[in-house]
């Protein structure tokens, strides 16, 4: 055999070979399924069009080279969209989107901002999960820019426990200042009353662990006065008798472990240990 025609048969094959890569990795890798996760402002096809409007997007392993963060820019509630395979042919998109702290109601619309107080974005209806502040008011609101106009301590107790609720999958539906301009939260028919700035960080935490305990009732969580070393805090059960329309407090013992409830009537306050171990109850007479 002549060395020119083996070159012949060795290029043939190298090229045969590429050729069955090619189809390989192009038919063999082909996206045919796409999952979204992590998103609830933008719908599964609005992710997918942000950053799926490229060619390389049909291939599972070119798709990993999509410059997510220049197709997301211009979207105000995206903060970042990673890209990974679950197998050959399905995409997993993983959306992060900006979280909102609270909204607050302007010139019948609603402006809500992130934990950093920057407007994010301005709705006629407000979006789920964020709550309501009251008692703050805006001389304006510009998107983009940060809030303006508002007392400085307010906006400061605000953003730090906007900050800490993070951690809450349940949020509050509304915060607002009372007359002494000390914060006030109100989950349902459950008011929360947080007192000033000091020991933030642990009221939330008894929050945390109390507020599962607290489902389908009514009354006053007192937080004001808790520190580390509270043992206790307590919560005013108020409910309303049908028949004689007389307001009744009642007492409680809840295992903060997720155990059983025994209820009276006497007293009007609950104290609760640690909320996030157990809650022992003591009932006191009202004075």
């Amino acid at each position: 055999m002549s060395r020119r025609k083996l070159y012949r048969i060795i290029i043939e094959a190298v090229a045969g070979i590429l050729l069955i890569f090619v189809l390989v990795f192009f038919l063999g890798f082909r996206v045919t399924s796409v999952q979204v996760e992590g998103n609830s402002f933008y719908t599964d096809d609005q992710i997918k069009n942000m950053v799926l409007d490229a060619p390389i997007a049909n291939n599972s392993v070119l798709a990993g080279f999509i410059n997510t963060e220049k197709s997301t820019k211009d979207e105000t509630m995206i903060d970042s969209i990673t890209i990974s395979r679950v197998n050959r042919n399905t995409l997993l998109l993983q959306v992060k989107e900006k979280q909102m702290i609270g909204y607050i109601e302007f010139q019948g619309q609603c402006v809500n901002f992130d934990r950093q107080g920057i407007i994010q974005i301005i709705t006629e209806e407000p979006l789920e999960n964020v709550p309501q502040i009251e008692g703050i008011d805006v001389k304006e609101a510009v998107q983009g820019e940060r809030l303006t106009g508002i007392n400085t301590r307010k906006l400061n107790t605000i953003l730090s426990v906007g900050k800490m609720l993070e951690k809450m999958e349940e949020k509050p539906d509304r915060l607002a200042f009372n007359d002494l301009n000390q914060l006030v939260m109100y989950y349902g028919d459950i008011e929360v009353r947080l007192g000033d700035d000091e020991n933030m960080d642990e009221k939330i935490n008894r929050l945390v662990g109390i507020l599962p305990q607290l489902e389908d009732m009514s009354g006053i969580l007192h937080l004001e006065n808790t520190t580390e070393d509270s043992e206790s805090v307590v919560f005013d059960d108020a409910t309303q008798e049908e028949d004689s329309g007389d307001e009744e407090e009642s007492s409680s013992a809840f295992d903060g472990t997720g155990g059983g409830t025994d209820t009276g009537t006497s007293g009007n306050e609950l104290e609760y240990s640690d909320g996030s171990d157990s809650a022992d109850t003591r009932s006191r007479q009202e004075q």
